[in-house]
């Protein structure tokens, strides 16, 4: 009963590491938490999801557009339903800030 009750608290855990958009090391010093216990359980628990069906691999699909028109070419990236348009004048720290915390989830 124990080791269910600590995957529980742990299933718990890194629910809240994941919605709290911080970096494992930050999540960590908050909650002190060891920033090594909370890597495990993420790849423990990670792998215990995908393990049930190791035959069908997970596909995204992303569609793109190009559109140019005379006063502002522009990249449209469209993936499920999350919509990224970037224009020749984009702001390339936001981006790379976007893409870190993408990199997160």
């Amino acid at each position: 009963m124990k080791l269910d009750k600590n995957r529980e608290l742990w299933v718990q855990r890194v629910k809240e590491f994941k919605d709290s958009n911080l970096s494992q090391a930050a999540w960590c010093r908050e909650n002190k938490i060891n920033i090594g216990a909370l890597r495990y359980w993420i790849k423990k628990l990670d792998n215990s999801n995908t393990s049930d069906d190791k035959s069908t691999p997970i596909v995204e699909f992303a569609s793109t557009s190009f559109a140019s028109n005379n006063s502002s070419p522009s990249i449209d990236l469209v993936i499920n339903d999350v919509r990224l348009i970037l224009t020749n004048n984009y702001d390339e720290t936001l981006l790379l800030k976007l893409i870190g915390s993408l990199k997160k989830l």
